[in-house]
């Protein structure tokens, strides 16, 4: 997916765009004239790595948020990783929408109620977080009947404006300490590695969705890796040059949406490297 860029939501009034190789990330904060522009919206670029091969569907699902991935994280640090999964989810389905595949994009605006929201509804009564569901649902019910790009997305930003305020409910001061946040982000890449491994069958990618969940959630583990860079550098510059390397390194695994039967990397490469990113994020923390 060289040159194509996905903008990301990720909180804390930050925009985030990454490339799927993780070279050109950015933040900015956006003004206050600019509210609910999350940036859903992706660049129109072509891939640099073959075709969209591939078929999509619902896949068999083993639950995201109940995964051992996020064994570890306290109460907080779930809450979030359950939420930045669901917008790895809304990233993956709104460039495949655009795309012009509705079908498979649908699963990707379902599974942020079916399988994620549950986890987080204790949570959201816990903080007097107002819900979303019925935004969730409004925005999947719009992509089942094919309503028009404009409308998905529009709908997607109101969707990432309530997943913002939902994080607020979490201190920012602990969602800026890489000591807070950096197990979150390996929680997401475990699971993201989980989703990759199901997507095979022997050495071919046979589950499109799984590998889309997986690329989702790869992103946004990126993201929130390049926001928190300036202060791990100050910590540990070192450590934080060998996370960024691994990070580029990992998201060469999905070289565009649509996989094609031959992987990238194996299964096993991505473990690995994701066992790699945990041991220099052990040094940040």
């Amino acid at each position: 997916m060289a040159g194509s860029k996905v903008k990301i939501w990720v909180g804390l009034g930050t925009y985030v765009l990454a490339s799927s190789v993780g070279a050109t990330a950015w933040a900015e904060v956006p003004k206050a004239d600019h509210h609910g522009k999350h940036g859903v919206q992706v660049a129109q670029a072509t891939h640099g790595h073959g075709g969209e091969g591939g078929e999509g569907g619902e896949g068999g699902e083993g639950g995201e948020a109940g995964s051992d991935a996020l064994a570890g994280l306290d109460a907080d640090q779930a809450y979030l990783a359950n939420i930045a999964m669901i917008r790895g989810h809304l990233n993956v389905g709104n460039e495949l929408y655009a795309k012009g595949r509705p079908d498979d994009a649908l699963p990707h605006f379902l599974h942020p109620v079916e399988e994620l929201y549950g986890e987080l509804e204790t949570v959201i009564k816990e903080k007097s977080v107002s819900p979303f569901k019925a935004d969730l649902e409004k925005l999947s019910g719009m992509v089942k009947r094919k309503a028009p790009v404009s409308e998905v997305q529009s709908q997607t930003e109101v969707v990432l404006t309530r997943l913002t305020d939902a994080t607020a409910a979490v201190p920012a001061t602990k969602q800026t300490d890489p000591a807070f946040a950096l197990p979150i982000v390996i929680g997401v890449l475990r699971t993201a590695a989980d989703e990759y491994e199901a997507a095979f069958e022997g050495e071919s990618i046979a589950n499109p969705v799984e590998y889309q969940d997986s690329l989702g959630f790869a992103r946004v583990a990126n993201a929130s890796v390049e926001l928190l860079t300036p202060s791990l550098t100050a910590k540990d510059a070192d450590a934080a040059n060998t996370l960024r390397q691994e990070m580029n390194t990992l998201l060469q695994a999905w070289p565009s949406v649509m996989p094609e039967r031959k992987a990238a990397m194996s299964a096993a490469e991505v473990s690995g490297l994701v066992s790699r990113i945990e041991f220099a994020s052990a040094r940040l923390r």
